[in-house]
């Protein structure tokens, strides 16, 4: 009798044991299959306005609601852990660089992609993760998206390139000194909160020879020898916030933007130093340096003040309206 019901109790264990084993995954992907939905209609009542994004990621274009796609790049460009009002600023920036760009806003779309408004490559529009796939505060970046719905900022009256970057180095750009036109909200601003930017500060070491190779591939008219490479280099002259404009190198003069490219520095913003076959690049700040900085952001957001506060801060002379406002004044 009790041989009979210890066998009993042990076929019941084992027939529960796998229904576990057979069941948990079903169960775990009903649960995200649930999860990814529910992140897929937070957006619906969110505003009808669409655009047009290539995902390079799935290689097709994608019509896709505006207010998801700013969630996916806000999530792409700027870490969770920052303040939720540099998230904020981040948002609006995000969206009036992207409506900028939509042919329904006089835009030319996409270049890289025909027929798509952006694209999901950061490389040429901006940084993107699909919001199905957010796993760390994902509630965080939809609070700073859906509480700034439909804001963007605009310059009389018109939508401003709303450019960003990582980190100043202490005091943005002019944009004139860094691209080749003059932008009246595009003016340098001083960034006084980067401490804790991992890139504020930078060195990197390369070989002379190796100095040599970039440069002749920048420019194969460049002549340098490896002997006294210090005479052969000078710096001409510096923009307001610091980067190299123009910089001499064997007789020939370049742009520190494309020296910056040609060794791979995180900005313009350089000065060199010289150790038997070695040169130490120190470099402050991290990217173009025009616009919206980054850790400049969080740093005023954890300071106290609000996003508004931080657009215009980095954008000089601008407003922020809604898209409704904004469709009425061109209308």
């Amino acid at each position: 009798m009790e041989e009979g019901m210890y066998l009993k109790r042990a076929l019941v264990a084992m027939l529960t044991l796998m229904l576990i084993i057979f069941m948990l995954p079903l169960l775990i992907l009903k649960s995200c299959t649930v999860e990814e939905t529910k992140k897929i209609n937070d957006f619906e009542d969110a505003g009808s306005f669409t655009i047009t994004v290539f995902n390079t990621a799935e290689g097709e274009l994608q019509e896709t609601n505006l207010e998801e796609y700013i969630l996916g790049v806000l999530a792409g460009e700027m870490p969770s852990e920052f303040d939720i009002e540099a998230l904020k600023a981040q948002a609006l920036a995000a969206r009036t660089y992207t409506l900028m760009r939509t042919r329904v806003f006089g835009g030319d779309g996409c270049t890289a992609h025909g027929g798509a408004d952006v694209c999901t490559d950061p490389a040429h529009c901006q940084a993107y993760e699909d919001p199905k796939t957010i796993s760390y505060n994902y509630e965080k970046y939809k609070k700073a998206v859906l509480e700034t719905r439909g804001e963007v900022i605009v310059y009389n009256d018109a939508l401003i390139d709303a450019v960003f970057h990582s980190t100043s180095g202490g005091k943005t750009e002019n944009s004139e000194e860094v691209w080749s036109s003059k932008v009246p909200y595009l003016r340098s601003v001083i960034s006084e909160y980067e401490e804790h930017s991992p890139k504020l500060i930078t060195k990197k070491e390369v070989k002379v020879n190796d100095f040599i190779a970039a440069m002749k591939k920048l420019d194969s008219d460049i002549e340098l020898s490896g002997k006294n490479i210090k005479n052969q280099i000078k710096i001409l002259d510096r923009s307001e916030g610091g980067r190299i404009k123009s910089i001499q190198i064997g007789g020939k003069t370049k742009t520190g933007t494309a020296v910056r490219g040609a060794l791979g520095l995180n900005s313009s913003n350089f000065s060199i130093s010289y150790s038997g076959d070695t040169m130490t690049f120190t470099v402050i700040g991290n990217g173009h340096g025009i616009g919206l900085s980054q850790y400049g952001a969080d740093g005023m957001a954890k300071n106290g003040y609000k996003y508004e506060d931080i657009v215009k801060h980095y954008y000089q002379g601008v407003e922020i309206i809604t898209i409704e406002e904004l469709m009425k004044i061109r209308n």
